[in-house]
């Protein structure tokens, strides 16, 4: 039953990811991509009808991992808990920001004050998903007392000091920004179409190729603070599938522009964002966080105080499903009309 726990909530985060993904990363190209007020307006259509209906999937991932892996979730809050609430901060200012920006869209200087501070939420949001997946992914010393620092002290590849900010956060942290930004743009083209769409699809070709190059370098740099981190993949070698495919999906986002039609980008977007996420999970798994030290935090060892939850408690898996059918049921009814 921990694989199957393991798995449910892996899921939920990276449907979290997926969904909200496009969202966020719309925001930010609000900020830096929309240069007059009806692309502006574009963009706000573009997810004004679906925006709030994501979190449900955060919300779910929190609530299991306190619940059925409390020693995960402790970690969690021990190494990331401000930056989190920090986090959860800016989701209800943007809710409340996002509002106000709909009541006041007839007013032009309280309306361009409210979509900066709207795009600078969104890029906020998007710096700490970024940051906490990257130290994640890079790892933490369970077994230490000492709090993670903000910024590492060494700021070198050669430092046994780590920090929220240190060179390998920094590095992973971009090749994510600029994953789920592209995610937002594609979103954004489904969505329109005309001059906004075209410039779009050549910042989305730029930003693909200069992903691409991230992932390199992520992959070298990855492989460096820890030679064994591939064993999965070698163990079962089927599980190249995933990063093959999420290239491919990459490299299909390179030529978007010579692509009929508004939902390429999307749609390859889409993938990539998939098939990188079960990448990385194939790596991770069965470990939650990336050990650094000689502890380890599994499936296997990080809660399941009661074994008997399993069994009584199969009612989250029906809230489960009901909530995929929500979500499914809000996507298809209120994703609004394509914008001109």
């Amino acid at each position: 039953m921990e694989v199957v726990w393991y798995s449910i909530l892996a899921i939920l985060i990276g449907t979290y990811i997926l969904l909200d993904g496009y969202d966020i990363g719309a925001g930010v190209a609000y900020l830096f991509f929309a240069d007059t007020a009806e692309e502006q307006d574009k963009v706000i259509k573009s997810i004004s009808s679906i925006w709030d209906a994501n979190e449900v999937w955060l919300l779910a991932f929190v609530g299991l991992s306190a619940a059925f892996f409390p020693h995960y979730a402790q970690i969690l809050f021990d190494n990331f808990g401000g930056y989190i609430l920090l986090f959860l901060l800016f989701l209800l200012l943007k809710t409340l920001i996002f509002n106000l920006l709909n009541i006041y869209k007839n007013k032009p200087l309280l309306k361009n004050i409210l979509g900066y501070l709207f795009g600078f939420l969104n890029l906020m949001l998007l710096v700490f998903i970024s940051l906490i997946f990257a130290n994640i992914l890079r790892g933490l010393y369970f077994e230490s007392t000492e709090k993670l620092a903000f910024v590492s002290r060494h700021f070198s590849p050669t430092s046994h000091q780590i920090g929220f900010f240190d060179w390998f956060t920094i590095l992973t942290g971009s090749m994510i920004f600029i994953g789920i930004l592209i995610h937002g743009l594609g979103w954004i083209v489904l969505k329109n179409s005309g001059a906004f769409n075209r410039k779009l699809k050549k910042i989305i070709q730029a930003l693909a190729f200069l992903e691409l190059i991230l992932i390199g370098l992520f992959l070298i740099a990855w492989h460096i603070i820890n030679p064994s981190i591939f064993h999965n993949y070698f163990s079962y070698p089927f599980l190249f599938i995933f990063p093959i495919l999420a290239i491919i999906s990459l490299i299909g986002l390179m030529g978007i522009r010579t692509y009929p039609g508004e939902n390429k980008a999307f749609i390859l977007s889409t993938n990539f964002i998939i098939f990188t996420w079960l990448s990385l999970m194939s790596v991770l798994y069965p470990n939650f966080i990336i050990p650094l030290g000689k502890a380890k935090l599994t499936a296997f060892n990080a809660g399941f105080d009661n074994p008997n939850r399993f069994y009584i408690e199969w009612w989250i898996l029906v809230l489960g499903i009901l909530l995929l059918i929500y979500s499914i049921i809000v996507h298809k009814f209120m994703k609004g009309e394509k914008n001109t």
